[in-house]
């Protein structure tokens, strides 16, 4: 396996958080080549003087690291074995899985890299579109202790830190974590905005009293003034977060740990994504508790 930093590296999908990923590992003078399921999502990228594939197995071809950031398991399973994407890998490349997926796909993931012999990081990140853009996302990194070195300047390229956290799997396992807090962290934000308002308070009273308590986060000004003007462009979107939570119930299931108030969070979300707001920020969960009182 190779040992030195990653020189030439492909990015498989090119959404909200893969093209700035892409493009912050260009700007560090690492070789890129893009594939996009949808082809006109590249352009900003082949503009930016990225290389833009017809191809996954072109895209991937004599690459030293392969970063997949796709939307699911299953765009993960059409990209890397119907598009042919792992077996034109490199023997000893290093394939690095972003993707938010389930825990048994991910040891299944590992799995087929084994067999085809690619080294395997399991690492989802923390962070939507402007910490992408940035270069601040934090990476969940997991993994064989020789992968780390080629991976370190893409990660340096896309993220303020990377926490190293062991075996593959390790990375997807604490992404469901956070990912139980701060979703549920959201839908509790967006009823306690419309109780407030039920109440007869405007929201910046609400935000301020929690602040002056002690008691806020900045992530409540960040999502709960979206709420509060009710405009939700999507960072991340509501029905992606829905699926990261039935991940979550999923390993919770598997673990034997009985998780109501993420039950509870899913079912807000589903009646949000009824209303028509699957493809608004996740935050818009708001106007499923709005449009009940």
């Amino acid at each position: 396996m190779a040992a030195a930093p990653a020189t030439r590296v492909a990015v498989l999908g090119t959404g909200t958080l893969g093209a700035p990923m892409a493009r912050n590992v260009a700007a560090t003078g690492v070789e890129v080549t893009v594939w996009n399921r949808t082809a006109e999502r590249t352009k900003p990228l082949a503009d930016a003087g990225l290389r833009v594939c017809a191809s996954v197995a072109e895209a991937v071809a004599d690459a030293d690291l392969v970063l997949t950031m796709l939307s699911d398991t299953t765009a993960v399973s059409s990209v890397m074995r119907d598009h042919g994407g792992l077996e034109a890998m490199t023997p000893g490349a290093v394939w690095v899985q972003s993707s938010t997926v389930g825990i048994q796909d991910t040891e299944g993931w590992a799995g087929a890299a084994r067999t085809a012999g690619v080294a395997f990081v399991d690492s989802p990140v923390l962070g939507t579109r402007t910490p992408a853009e940035n270069g601040q996302l934090v990476l969940l990194a997991s993994g064989p202790d020789e992968a780390r070195e080629v991976c370190r300047p893409v990660f340096e390229a896309i993220g303020k830190r990377t926490l190293w956290l062991g075996a593959a799997g390790t990375g997807t396992r604490l992404k469901l974590v956070v990912n139980t807090w701060l979703l549920s962290l959201v839908e509790v934000l967006a009823e306690s905005v419309a109780f407030a308002k039920a109440m007869g308070f405007d929201a910046e009273t609400f935000f301020a009293t929690i602040e002056q308590g002690g008691v806020s986060l900045p992530y409540v000004r960040l999502k709960g003034s979206a709420m509060d003007r009710e405009e939700f462009p999507p960072d991340f979107t509501l029905r992606l977060a829905r699926k990261d939570l039935r991940l979550v119930l999923d390993a919770a299931a598997d673990a034997g740990l009985p998780v109501p108030v993420v039950e509870a969070v899913v079912r807000q979300f589903d009646r949000a994504i009824g209303l028509g707001h699957g493809d608004a920020d996740y935050a818009a969960t708001y106007l499923a508790t709005r449009s009940e009182s």
